[in-house]
C-alpha cells in the first residue's frame, strides 16, 4: 500500500496545483468584471470604490492572479518529472500560494471596507462590525482552507520518502517534514503540556464560538404577541368616488389640412391614466373612527387578551436558496425596519430594532403556540426549497401560522405559484375578495390590496385552511414600497402599502392566537 502511494506521489503533489491554476485564471478574468458590474449597478458603491481606489487594486490583483496561474500550471506539469528541480519547483509553488493568499486577504479587507462605506446611509447608519466580519469571513474561509491544503503538500514535499523519490535515493536520516509529522503525532517532547495547551485553546474557542453557532444554526426565541385589549378598527377608511370632468371630444385630422391642425402627443394616451387609476387608492379616513389601539377584546390599551407580554413585534423572513430573498434588509433600503417603525407609529406597540431571518427548518424550533404568527418571503429568481423544508413550512401553516409572500419580479411570481402548488397540492391559490376581513381591519380597502407594480396580476391571492388564510400572496412588490424612498412611489400609495401590511399583521396575530389557544392553557 505504501509503495503504491509513493508511486503516485507526484500526481498527488501536482494535481492540486493544476486546480489552483484554474481558480487563479478564473479570478484573473472575473474580478475586474465583477468590480465594474457592482459599480455600474450601485451609485453608492461606485463612489466608495473610487474613493478607496478599489478598481486599480482589483485590476492589479487580477494581473497577479494571471501570472500565478501560469506559474502553478507549469509547476503542476513539470512537477511530474522525478528530478530534484521538479521537487524544488513544487516547493516554490507552495510559497507562491502563501503569497497569493496574503495578497488576497489584503484585497478582501479593502473591498469589504469600501462596501461598508457604500452601505452607510446618509443618516450615518452603517453595517455593524459583526456584519462586516461576516463579509470578510465569507470571502476568506475558502482561501484559508486552500492554504491549509497547500501547507500539507508542502510538508509532504519535505519528507524523506518524497525527496528519495525525486532524487533517486533516500537520505540517511529523517528530514524536516518527517520531524514535523512526528511532532504532531506524538505531541512533542512534553506531550502532557501540549495536550493541556490544546485542551485550553479548544475550551476557549468553544466558549466563544458555540453560542454564535447555536444562534446561527439552531436557536430561536419564542414569538410573544403583545398582551392587552384593543379594538379591531383603529382608523376606518371609506371609499371616495372621484368625480371627473367629462372631456370634450377632440378630432385629429391631416396635419397638412388648412381646416384643422393638431398633433397628438404622449400625454394624450389613455394608458398612463389607466395605470394611475388602477393603482390609485380610492379611500379617505373616516373622522368617526374608533379612538383606540389595535388588538382584540374591546379595550383601549391595545393588544390581545391571549397575548403573552410586552415583547417587541418582530418581522421574520424565510431564508432559502434563491435570488434576493433578503431584498430590502440592508441598512440603506431598510424595508423591514421602515415597516416596523410605521407599525409602531400607528399601533403604539413596541417593535424590534432589527429585522430577522432564518432558514425554514428552524420553524420547528419554536414552542407550540409561540411560533411567529406570520413569516415573510420574497425574491426575484428561482425558489429552491427541498421537500423536507416544504413539509416543515406546511406543518407550520396548518398549525396556525401564515406565509406572507411578495413578488419582486414576474419570474418570482411564476416560481411562487408553482411552489404554492407543491406546498399545498390539495388546495388552490385563489383571488381574495375585496370584502374579505383582511381588507377591512384595521384599515378598509374597498378595492382590495393596492396592486402597485403588479408583477403577477392585479389581485392579492391566498390559500385558505379551515376558514383562515394560511398564505397571503401580494403580486405587486409591496416590499419595494416600504423601502427608503419608496422606490419612486408617491407618498399616498406608499402609505397605502404600509397600511396593507398592518392589516396583514393584525389578521395573522388574531387568527394565530385563536388557532393555537389550546397550546397556551
Amino acid at each position: 500500500m505504501r509503495r503504491r502511494v509513493e508511486k503516485h506521489l507526484p500526481c498527488i503533489l501536482c494535481l492540486p496545483f493544476g486546480v489552483l491554476a484554474g481558480v487563479s485564471a478564473r479570478y484573473a478574468v472575473m474580478l475586474p468584471w465583477l468590480c465594474h458590474a457592482r459599480m455600474d449597478a450601485q451609485q453608492a458603491a461606485a463612489r466608495a470604490f473610487a474613493d478607496a481606489e478599489i478598481p486599480g487594486l482589483v485590476q492589479s490583483f487580477a494581473v497577479l492572479c494571471g501570472l500565478f496561474a501560469a506559474f502553478f500550471l507549469a509547476a503542476s506539469l513539470l512537477g511530474l518529472v522525478r528530478r530534484p528541480w521538479g521537487l524544488a519547483l513544487l516547493r516554490r509553488a507552495c510559497l507562491g500560494a502563501y503569497l497569493l493568499g496574503v495578497v488576497y486577504a489584503y484585497v478582501a479587507w479593502r473591498v469589504t471596507g469600501a462596501m461598508r462605506v457604500a452601505a452607510t446611509t446618509p443618516e450615518g447608519l452603517a453595517p455593524s462590525a459583526v456584519v462586516v466580519a461576516g463579509w470578510r469571513w465569507g470571502a476568506l474561509w475558502p482561501v484559508l482552507a486552500a492554504i491549509a491544503g497547500v501547507a500539507a503538500l508542502h510538508i509532504t514535499s519535505l519528507r524523506r520518502a518524497t525527496v528519495g523519490l525525486y532524487a533517486g535515493g533516500a537520505p540517511s536520516g529523517p528530514l524536516l517534514g518527517d520531524r514535523i509529522v512526528e511532532n504532531l503525532r506524538t505531541h512533542g517532547y512534553d506531550p502532557r503540556y501540549r495536550k493541556s495547551l490544546l485542551a485550553s485553546a479548544l475550551t476557549h474557542a468553544a466558549v466563544i464560538l458555540v453560542p454564535l453557532l447555536l444562534e446561527a444554526y439552531g436557536c430561536v426565541s419564542n414569538y410573544l404577541v403583545p398582551f392587552g385589549s384593543g379594538q379591531p378598527a383603529v382608523a376606518i377608511v371609506q371609499s371616495v368616488q372621484r368625480r371627473e370632468r367629462k372631456k370634450q371630444r377632440r378630432f385629429v385630422l391631416n396635419p397638412n389640412s388648412a381646416i384643422y391642425f393638431h398633433v397628438p402627443d404622449l400625454d394624450d394616451s389613455e394608458i398612463p391614466r389607466q395605470v394611475e387609476q388602477m393603482t390609485q387608492l380610492t379611500y379617505a379616513a373616516d373622522p368617526n373612527s374608533v379612538n383606540a389601539k389595535t388588538g382584540g377584546g374591546g379595550g383601549k390599551r391595545g393588544g390581545w387578551p391571549q397575548g403573552m407580554g410586552n415583547e417587541p413585534v418582530r418581522f421574520i423572513r424565510l431564508e432559502y436558496s434563491g435570488e434576493d430573498w433578503d431584498d430590502g434588509m440592508d441598512v440603506r433600503t431598510r424595508a423591514d425596519l421602515n415597516f416596523l417603525q410605521e407599525f409602531r407609529r400607528v399601533t403604539g406597540f413596541r417593535v424590534a430594532a432589527r429585522s430577522e431571518s432564518h432558514p425554514i427548518r428552524l420553524l420547528r424550533k419554536y414552542s407550540k403556540g409561540y411560533a411567529p404568527p406570520f413569516v415573510y418571503m420574497t425574491g426575484t429568481g428561482a425558489i429552491n426549497i427541498p421537500p423536507g423544508d416544504q413539509a416543515m413550512l406546511r406543518e407550520y401553516l396548518l398549525e396556525g401560522g401564515m406565509l406572507f409572500a411578495d413578488a419582486s419580479s414576474s419570474r418570482w411570481d411564476r416560481e411562487f405559484r408553482a411552489f404554492a402548488k407543491a406546498l399545498f397540492p390539495d388546495k388552490r391559490l385563489v383571488p381574495i375578495a375585496d370584502d374579505d376581513p383582511i381588507f377591512q381591519m384595521p384599515y378598509v380597502f374597498p378595492n382590495g390590496a393596492p396592486p402597485l407594480w403588479h408583477h403577477g396580476g392585479m389581485d392579492a391571492m391566498g390559500i385558505k385552511h379551515k376558514g383562515r388564510w394560511v398564505v397571503f400572496y401580494h403580486p405587486g412588490d409591496i416590499n419595494d414600497a416600504w423601502k427608503t424612498g419608496h422606490s419612486g412611489l408617491s407618498p399616498e400609495l406608499a402609505k397605502g402599502a404600509f397600511e396593507m401590511g398592518v392589516n396583514i399583521i393584525y389578521y395573522a396575530f388574531t387568527h394565530y392566537l385563536e388557532a393555537t389557544r389550546k397550546y397556551r392553557k
